[in-house]
């Protein structure tokens, strides 16, 4: 069962800082759409002590399709609404001992953010600069309903684990861009997301809502066990070298850069609660199968109440067509794993297609 509360550290990467760019704004009353198809698979994660090993590791795949949509309101103002992760349209799961048939899948959909990017200073900002772009982004994580794990007990392929946490959240993003010439500049970027509202345990992730049921079950309706989780906050830091070039006669511009991202959050947070005669016993159940170190013959003697750490690197190269009829950029990424504690080893491929349109 344990390897269950594991599943949801795999999907760390599935986050909006895929789309973190730079401190640029959108021109006014321009706009552009996001289509972001996206390859994600994990078969390992990073220990306790940093190592790599799939003692325990359901392997996963899974494909998903987000979106974003992006609008200049003034020259230094853009709003936008994103959908990253959006929805998965196939995934697997292997492994998974509880189901019936040995499988799962992740049939889940990401939360949607939704917020303004403002430039503070910049070629067109309120403080103006050629050299230096700095910008930030309140916003809001808007929940979409997720699975009812307790619903996926008794399914021959059940949903395993939601790849967002589906409660609200809110936060700043903030970015800052150092031009060297037209060719060259490094981005830094940061992400802060807060989530202050906890969560019905049984929608929380299969294993979860497994440990409810064998506890309420074992005591024959002598106890009635119930728990919520917290999640904390996602903390982001990124520092990024980009390298443009630009064909002036075809309107054609080639990006390639480097980014390396860092992510880090608490460990969930259980309470619980019990009635019934055996209320308390009940209690103590659950607290021992949340908050107690998964053993080592499950996933590599961490739980997911600890901490949990990432260090990326995610080379990517995009194209833009500025002068087709539909001027549209493509951007092909790959997120690599380099180190990490308490958290899967997650291999991401990313296609962004990007459309610009102007109103």
């Amino acid at each position: 069962m344990k390897r269950f509360l594991f599943f949801g550290l795999t999907l760390l990467l599935l986050g909006s800082a895929l789309f973190a760019e730079d401190a640029k704004v959108m021109p006014e009353r321009v706009g552009r759409f996001y289509l972001a198809p996206m390859f994600i698979n994990s078969d390992q994660v990073f220990d306790k002590d940093g190592n790599r090993t799939d003692k325990g590791v359901p392997p996963a795949k899974m494909f998903n399709l987000g979106m974003a949509l992006e609008y200049g309101i003034t020259p230094w103002i853009t709003g936008a609404v994103q959908w990253t992760p959006g929805i998965n349209a196939w995934s697997d799961v292997d492994r998974v001992s509880i189901a019936k048939n040995g499988s799962g899948e992740v049939a889940d959909m990401g939360d949607i953010f939704l917020g303004a990017k403002i430039q503070i200073i910049g070629p067109k900002a309120p403080v103006q600069d050629d050299m230096l772009r700095l910008a930030v982004a309140p916003g809001i994580k808007i929940p979409l309903p997720g699975p009812d794990f307790s619903k996926e007990l008794n399914k021959s392929t059940p949903t395993v684990n939601a790849i967002d946490k589906h409660v609200l959240g809110f936060g700043l993003r903030s970015y800052f861009d150092y031009i060297v010439n037209e060719n060259f500049y490094i981005n830094l970027y940061n992400e802060t997301l807060i989530y202050p509202i906890k969560k019905d345990i049984k929608k929380a992730g299969f294993g979860q809502a497994f440990t409810l049921a064998n506890v309420n079950d074992n005591f024959g309706g002598n106890a009635s066990a119930s728990g919520e989780i917290a999640y904390g906050y996602d903390l982001t830091f990124e520092i990024e070298p980009n390298f443009v070039y630009k064909i002036d006669e075809s309107k054609i511009e080639f990006e390639a850069a480097l980014p390396f991202t860092y992510k880090t959050s608490p460990g969930k947070k259980y309470s619980f609660s019990g009635k019934g005669p055996a209320g308390a016993n009940g209690v103590a159940m659950m607290e021992n199968g949340f908050t107690h170190p998964i053993s080592l013959d499950y996933v590599a003697g961490f739980s997911d109440g600890d901490q949990s750490h990432s260090l990326t690197i995610g080379p990517n190269l995009s194209a833009f067509f500025m002068g087709w009829p539909l001027p549209t950029q493509f951007k092909l990424s790959y997120a690599i794993p380099v180190w990490g504690q308490n958290t899967g080893v997650t291999h991401l491929i990313v296609l962004q297609i990007r459309a610009y349109f102007k109103i």
